[in-house]
């Protein structure tokens, strides 16, 4: 666990992974923050609610950190497998108070939303955030440093259990096609289950563009058995124009409005 803490503080992007209600295999990447006592979590804006919202019910999540940019050099990634807790700070309360200051630090586009007492104002739809932390941990396991995001993903098992691993495709194609070897094969049994490939790149210093991409299908054996794909794994991000800039924010205002407005709503009905 301390050594999941250490890394978690340092680290610049970490990776949640969990089984959706239906066994589908699920993940996403997020800035890795700290609550008070030193608990691991992550705080999403309310535009990704979409993400997480088979998170209500998951019972076992894996919080990794596996981006070699964010493990000390030569370093191995590591994997903590545990309870889930969701709190919907629709407030911002709690992230404002324990987090902001973290991910001002850690993902500098928040400090044009959030970097003052008047753009807080301004970007009231900012601070509010999904917080999901790491409850309990049934084990932390050692996970290779991935150095080279457009062709090693973590692979995440569905079905009846969670398990995640690390590999690539051996061959020149990569991550196209409708059958993907991986290498090293993982370690389940060879029976036929949902399995996800999840990878991601961002621009560095700024993490302007931060995209993600995946293949999603079914592991048989010793590849994968691509039924949907999102993103490019090896496509190239370059920064955003200036307008493209001012539509994402706006998209961005719009998105997280909108949820927040149904969280609330929701916790009303609750009540």
């Amino acid at each position: 666990m301390n050594e999941l803490v250490r890394l978690w503080r340092r680290a610049v992007t970490a990776e949640l992974c969990w089984r959706e209600p239906d066994g589908a295999p699920a993940a996403l990447t997020a800035t890795p923050l700290l609550l008070a006592g030193g608990t691991p979590c992550v705080a999403l804006p309310y535009a990704r609610a979409g993400e997480v919202a088979g998170l209500t019910r998951a019972t076992r999540v894996a919080f990794a950190v596996t981006d070699s940019r964010s493990l000390p050099d030569g370093a191995p990634g590591a994997l903590a497998i545990g309870g889930l807790a969701r709190h919907e700070d629709t407030s911002g309360e709690l992230f404002t108070v324990e987090l902001l200051q973290q991910e001002l630090a850690k993902y500098p586009p928040s400090r044009t939303l959030a970097d003052s007492p008047l753009l807080c104002r301004e970007n009231w739809w900012w601070l509010p955030r999904i917080i999901l932390r790491l409850d309990r941990i049934d084990r932390v396991v050692e996970l290779p440093a991935r150095t080279n995001p457009a062709r090693q993903a973590l692979v995440v098992r569905g079905g009846d259990s969670l398990a995640v691993e690390v590999a690539e495709p051996p061959g020149p194609a990569g991550w196209s096609g409708e059958r993907v070897e991986l290498r090293p094969r993982p370690s389940w049994p060879a029976t036929e289950v949902p399995a996800l490939a999840f990878g991601y790149d961002y621009t560095m210093p700024d993490l302007e563009r931060w995209e993600a991409w995946s293949r999603r299908g079914v592991l048989a054996h010793d590849a994968l058995v691509v039924t949907h794909g999102t993103g490019e794994p090896e496509g190239t991000l370059t920064p955003l124009p200036l307008l493209g800039r001012i539509r994402r924010q706006h998209s961005l205002a719009r998105a997280c409005r909108r949820a927040i407005t149904a969280a609330e709503r929701a916790g009303q009905e609750r009540a």
